[in-house]
């Protein structure tokens, strides 16, 4: 079973939590690096094109489009590499991305639009403004569902939503429609809230969410590039997804139904117009803004959610961010609205947030991001990535050699949550035969997980070999019992997800 199938949610992070403070705060005596608030342009640039080529060698990223705010203005945008891995097209500062989850924050600021309009209340239930029938089409069952915390989700408002801790799913389904916690009281990361805002501007204004976006935002702001869906003329300027090896099928996702969360098609330059917007009180009230930027939740350590987007406390001040990750996109934002600084970076590949804190250091300068910290990312120079990258290049048999060298006696850049990353990974990749060898190095370390044998049947169900995949589905459901570290409901996922595949290939 994936371990880091829920990337978008905190507690997964917590084994993590003891080197994310030490990294966002640093050591006692420790100088953190400041902003790059001053000094040559010229030189920032010229380094950032040296440096960034190489970063992206390293990383296998086939191509990445950069955009530098200074003063509260665009001091500098490009592309580098490729968009499509097939065809070596150049990307340009006109080559389009997917924003992915950078869409989230776009949309908080439209309906902000709305609050400030009298439209709607940050703080009144949602439920008040979607026909009944409606929302119960979204939910895919009554309101007065047996099971259904309908008291709960009627308490939920935009302000929850757009602050993620309204308790709605991250794509989970289930009847009942799960509502994880009582609406405002924790965080946990949730499209699904957001399309329900969606919803009801839609409903509010009779139109679809693209047209009500390009009228308000796009074109007020003048991102001449970006759309919330497809456009034809994307066909010439759009980049293409590549997975970890930095391979790409040549397609274009063509998004026709628009989706608050994830769908904005953009440019760096584009999406860096809207962070200048957010630095420079444009298109909204300077309260708005500030309510936007205002801790609503907290997450962690240093790190709170605002209204769309996250927020973080640095030694050089308080930053706003959020991240975008759609499998083969994957891309990041950081701004610092009282330095007027940040740094707007989209990629076509897995591998895109591998380079972030490397890049953000050189873009804008300070120490670790405490926002990409958290969401721990492996950064392309970790044991985890190195590791990775050698078992590309060497093959399976190379495997148990490989995992001496880099752990040398001790497991602890190598755990149990990093190696079935890894195997995972490598499945994406389509390179079943290295992830069996990796996850079988769980199975010998870790005897006591249920997982590390639940993963292994999985990469055995992926090769095709049917007889192995069943054997170690039925060691995952005898090791639930035994295994005293995993949580009460992960061991249920494994035991829900094994009790199916071993239905589906008993059946064959």
């Amino acid at each position: 079973m994936r371990m880091d199938s829920d990337r978008h949610t905190p507690f997964e992070l917590g084994l993590f939590l003891i080197g994310w403070l030490l990294v966002s705060s640093g050591l006692p005596g420790q100088t953190v690096p400041p902003l790059n608030t001053a000094g040559d342009p010229q030189a920032l640039i010229a380094g950032l094109e040296q440096r960034l080529p190489e970063l992206m060698k390293q990383a296998r990223i086939p191509g990445l489009s950069i955009a530098v705010i200074k003063e509260g203005k665009l001091l500098w945008t490009r592309g580098f590499g490729v968009k499509n891995g097939q065809t070596g097209e150049p990307v340009t500062a006109d080559t389009i991305f997917e924003a992915a989850s950078l869409t989230k924050p776009f949309f908080a600021y439209l309906a902000m639009k709305f609050v400030e309009r009298g439209k709607i209340s940050l703080d009144m239930p949602l439920v008040d403004y979607v026909p009944r029938a409606e929302v119960e089409k979204g939910l895919g069952h009554s309101l007065e569902h047996p099971g259904f915390r309908s008291d709960w989700f009627r308490k939920i408002t935009a302000r929850m939503v757009l602050s993620h801790s309204s308790g709605l799913p991250h794509g989970e389904r289930g009847t009942p429609l799960p509502i994880f916690f009582e609406p405002g009281t924790k965080y946990r990361y949730s499209a699904d809230g957001y399309y329900f805002l969606q919803k009801a501007i839609e409903h509010l204004e009779g139109e679809p969410l693209e047209k009500i976006m390009d009228s308000m935002v796009i074109v007020p702001l003048k991102m001449e590039s970006s759309s919330l869906v497809w456009q034809q003329r994307y066909e010439k300027t759009a980049a293409v997804g590549h997975d970890v090896l930095g391979e790409t099928d040549g397609q274009f996702r063509k998004r026709t139904e628009a989706h608050a969360a994830a769908t904005l098609y953009t440019t760096a330059g584009d999406y860096a117009r809207f962070v200048m917007a957010m630095m420079n009180d444009a298109g909204l009230r300077v309260e708005t803004i500030r309510e936007m930027l205002k801790p609503q939740i907290e997450v962690a350590e240093n790190i709170s959610w605002g209204i769309g987007f996250g927020l973080e406390r640095t030694s050089n001040g308080e930053a706003f961010w959020q991240w975008g990750d759609y499998g083969t996109f994957r891309n990041y934002v950081v701004g610092y609205k009282e330095d007027k600084l940040g740094v707007v970076y989209l990629t076509n590949s897995f591998n895109g947030l591998s380079i972030g804190q490397e890049l953000i250091r050189q873009a804008i300068g300070g120490g670790s991001d405490p926002g990409l910290a958290y969401l721990n990312y492996d950064q392309y120079d970790s044991p985890v990535a190195r590791f990775l990258n050698s078992v590309l290049d060497k093959g399976a048999d190379a495997v148990p050699a490989l995992y001496r060298e880099f752990t040398k006696g001790s497991l602890e850049s190598l755990d149990e949550a990093a190696v079935n990353r890894i195997g995972y990974q490598l499945l994406n990749a389509k390179k079943s035969l290295e992830a069996i060898a990796v996850l079988k190095l769980n199975v010998a370390h870790h005897p006591g997980s249920a997982n590390v044998y639940d993963s292994l049947a999985e990469a055995y169900m992926i090769n095709g070999d049917r007889e192995l995949a069943i054997a170690y589905y039925r060691k995952a459901l005898e090791m639930i019992p035994q295994d005293t570290k995993a949580g009460k409901a992960f061991l249920e996922n494994i035991k829900t997800g094994a009790l199916q595949k071993l239905k589906e290939l008993e059946k064959k």
